[in-house]
């Protein structure tokens, strides 16, 4: 249902700027590490390590990214894109980038490229100020994301940070003396139930584990925020939260 609802809207959305009707091509890329990612201190982003990649497609002149492992280089066009049934890893990552560059070409302001450099852990700096202004005790992450991870262990205490992933190789080990769980759905639950906030990898709109978190934090009232360039244009869209505080 929130693929459905997600197509129906940025058919609408094209529809009322006059997108649909125009030949107008959209190209996606495989970005490399420097373009992605610029050059970090830190060098245990997935990213670095070929464990996902960066696709950006560009609708005119504005850019839009998704994180996928399931990458693919096209041109073609946005009515093309549109019909793409989104069944697969590959046809969301298409969908989701031409999206996001359709979005910032609509709204500027919208962060659709990924930040570089430091950048990242700059953000994460800025996640835990923030959340240190409020009552928060416990936080979940669903996907392993080394910057924020550290950043929210050392402020909040490793014991009070939970994390799941799907990376093979990280099962069973622990990061900043937080335990790497394997995100399956027990583990996944007990994050909702545990947590008095859970910050979601934007990509998750890509793999499609994200309807399931949205019922997970409907169900145990758990406040949810993704964050991340891949779902910018789906929370503009479909209302959800985000934070990505150095998007470009």
């Amino acid at each position: 249902m929130f693929y459905i609802q997600l197509k129906e809207r940025f058919q609408k959305l094209a529809g009322d700027h006059d997108l649909l009707d125009e030949q107008v091509a959209i190209s996606a890329r495989i970005l490399s590490n420097a373009e992605a990612i610029g050059n970090p201190t830190r060098q245990d982003y997935p990213l670095l390590k070929g464990k996902e990649f960066l696709m950006e497609a560009r609708f005119r002149a504005s850019q839009g990214q998704a994180f996928t492992d399931a990458p693919c280089e096209t041109a073609t066009t946005l009515g093309e894109i549109l019909d793409l049934p989104l069944d697969s890893v590959g046809n969301r990552a298409l969908f989701i980038a031409a999206l996001n560059a359709v979005m910032r070409h609509l709204r500027p302001e919208l962060g659709t490229v990924h930040c570089h450099d430091d950048q990242p852990e700059e953000c994460a700096c800025e996640l835990v100020h923030r959340l240190q202004e409020q009552k928060i005790a416990r936080i979940g992450l669903v996907g392993l994301q080394p910057a924020l991870l550290e950043s929210l262990a050392g402020a909040f205490g490793a014991w009070n940070v939970s994390c799941v992933d799907r990376d093979n190789s990280q099962r069973g080990k622990s990061k900043f003396g937080v335990p790497i769980r394997w995100g399956d759905d027990k583990e996944t639950r007990e994050l909702f139930i545990t947590s008095d906030i859970v910050f979601a990898t934007g990509s998750t709109v890509v793999n499609g584990s994200l309807p399931g978190l949205m019922q997970l934090a409907e169900r145990y009232e758990t406040p949810l925020v993704f964050y991340g360039t891949s779902i910018a244009g789906a929370a503009e869209l479909m209302g959800l939260k985000r934070f990505c505080h150095k998007a470009a």
